[in-house]
């Protein structure tokens, strides 16, 4: 009936007009006149319905680990005199984030959901309701954007609008203590050398000295050759510190036309954080490598070993966005992050499929005298490495996995008991306070 009416609405309103002051019929030509007026005003109020109406979305948090519940708060306000009798919110959720407290329909986008409300908005008033999420996998998920539908009081010209407003939020994979991945709680990688003069970082440059027989290029430093119209070779610092690259493969079989396994995947992830953290209390120096790569990024994953302390919460961050698509052998990306690390820093790679091509780097990497240990999180047959250390990890990655699976979720205890009930709270908004976006 509403489509009907506004299709055909001004004709019928002038030809009741004409027909009524044709005949002398005055109550034909008001009826023409009450139409023609109610649709105008219909029209008006539809064209201003969405002017000056803001729309806020706030996250308790940016991240969180998998099995948490993460809040989100959202906002509407009207700040002008017009009231909205309707207006109809669509709210885009990442479905690996299932709501707990409201029912989402399917999304025309990939791997998105739909929150639908409706309310009405008073002159100068805001309304505000929260809704609670499952973080039930990691990754970097988007909320956004959210579409705005409202009208006229009859509903005859409704009007919508899209409002490109986003947000992301991370979550984070597990993280379990060594022991329970069936590594010794003492030096599970072997010893760690440091201290020692013979080992350089070279990261850290002391100063320069004229060249020597043997210095490989690399060490030459061509500013100072071209001031001093002699060669100099870089001198640096001695290693103090402990260093630990944890180096992940994300390939899970040979070839990429073969797709990939998730659980082999989100078990070597596990891993790598798990062994990330457990660096971190030992207060090494931290890196992260992965042949995967950020989202939108076209380079491998990579964070130089530092001590900061956001450290780990980047390597986290960089682990929940790794995909399941290699952009680069690891061999290779091992081979060109190697040349910037001290010599004696440990290297430890957690992978649940090995090209001949990395069982070999790491057998050269071990006769160099890096401490080289690999993790296998597959099960498949133990790969045997000369002078690598080789920890099977697999039976104990599916018993923890078992367990997640029967506590419900997938990484830490459930929450007591449901959400509650998404509460909808209305307040006035000042008409002089600066709107946030439209």
């Amino acid at each position: 009936m509403a489509v009907f009416f506004r299709q055909i609405w001004v004709s019928t309103a002038v030809l009741l007009l004409l027909v009524g002051i044709g005949i002398r019929e005055p109550a034909v030509a008001a009826v023409g006149a009450l139409i023609l007026l109610a649709g105008a005003v219909a029209r008006m109020w539809s064209r201003l319905s969405l002017e000056r109406v803001s729309y806020t979305r706030t996250l308790e948090n940016r991240r969180a680990f998998v099995g948490e519940d993460l809040e989100v708060r959202f906002s509407i306000a009207n700040r002008k005199m017009l009231p909205l009798p309707w207006i109809e919110v669509r709210e885009s959720v990442p479905e690996a984030l299932p709501a707990r407290d409201a029912h989402t329909a399917p999304s025309g986008a990939p791997e998105t959901a739909v929150i639908a409300r409706g309310t009405s908005l008073a002159w100068y008033e805001r309304v505000s309701w929260r809704h609670h999420f499952l973080c039930q996998r990691r990754g970097y998920f988007r909320f956004g954007p959210v579409r705005l539908r409202s009208g006229d009081i009859f509903g005859l010209f409704p009007d919508d609008r899209e409002i490109e407003t986003r947000d992301y939020v991370t979550v984070l994979p597990r993280v379990v203590d060594l022991p329970a991945l069936g590594l010794p709680s003492e030096r599970p990688f072997g010893d760690a050398r440091s201290g020692s003069r013979i080992f350089e970082d070279p990261s850290r440059i002391a100063g320069v000295r004229d060249y020597r027989p043997g210095d490989p290029l690399k060490r030459i430093d061509w500013k100072a050759t071209a001031r001093r119209q002699q060669l100099q070779s870089r001198v640096f610092e001695p290693s103090s510190s402990l260093y630990l690259l944890v180096a992940l493969n994300v390939d899970t079989f040979a070839f990429s036309w073969e797709g990939y396994d998730p659980v082999r995947l989100e078990s070597a992830i596990t891993v790598a954080g798990s062994v990330a953290a457990w660096g971190e209390q030992q207060r090494y120096s931290v890196g992260l490598i992965a042949n995967s790569s950020y989202p939108g990024a076209d380079r491998p994953i990579s964070i130089a070993p530092g001590r900061d302390p956001e450290q780990l919460t980047r390597i986290l961050e960089s682990l929940a966005m790794v995909s399941p698509f290699t952009i680069a052998p690891l061999e290779g990306v091992i081979e060109e992050t190697v040349r910037k690390l001290p010599a004696g820093a440990t290297i430890v790679t957690v992978a649940a499929y090995l090209p001949d091509g990395l069982g070999a780097r790491l057998e050269r990497l071990a006769r160099r005298g890096y401490p080289v240990t690999l993790l296998w999180v597959a099960d498949d047959d133990v790969p045997a490495l000369a002078g690598v250390h080789v920890h099977d990890l697999s039976t104990a990655m599916r018993a923890l996995e078992h367990g997640w699976a029967a506590k419900g979720t997938p990484a830490v205890p459930p929450p007591t008991g449901a959400a509650p009930a998404a509460r909808v709270t209305a307040e006035p908004v000042s008409p002089w306070a600066r709107p946030p976006g439209v």
